[in-house]
């Protein structure tokens, strides 16, 4: 007779804490350290990452440098958005705003009455 045994998968997540010397192994700049980042003024970026990624942590030099005191710590392996944001408001970050989309479309539409409409159908 055979036994069944139940198994419970159990994910661990993996925690990177990068040095300067790390590479970023993810994004568009996957191949630069982290101090080629901060050299490149791409601290946002950095910043970004240490809120938005469960398994991506810095040194405490790097934290410092970062501006990510105490107060701003978050419990890693894990990701916290409302942080990032409270972050970046209360140190004078400033996001770029993406726009109006269609809505900035629909303000330039211009609407024709149905005299307009039939006159341009028949070519007048």
């Amino acid at each position: 007779m055979s036994s069944s045994r139940t198994q419970t998968l159990i994910m661990i997540p993996t925690l990177r804490t990068m040095t300067r010397k790390s590479k970023m192994g993810f994004g568009k700049y996957k191949e630069k350290t982290v101090q080629e980042m901060i050299d490149l003024r791409r601290t946002l970026d950095l910043i970004s990452a240490y809120y938005k990624l469960t398994s991506i942590n810095y040194q405490e030099d790097i934290l410092t440098e970062l501006k990510i005191t105490e107060q701003y710590r978050i419990e890693k392996p894990s990701a916290n958005k409302e942080m990032y944001y409270k972050f970046l408001n209360e140190n004078g970050y400033k996001l770029r705003s993406r726009g109006l989309g269609a809505d900035k479309l629909k303000k330039q539409t211009k609407a024709f009455s149905k005299s307009q409409l039939q006159g341009m159908n028949h070519g007048r």
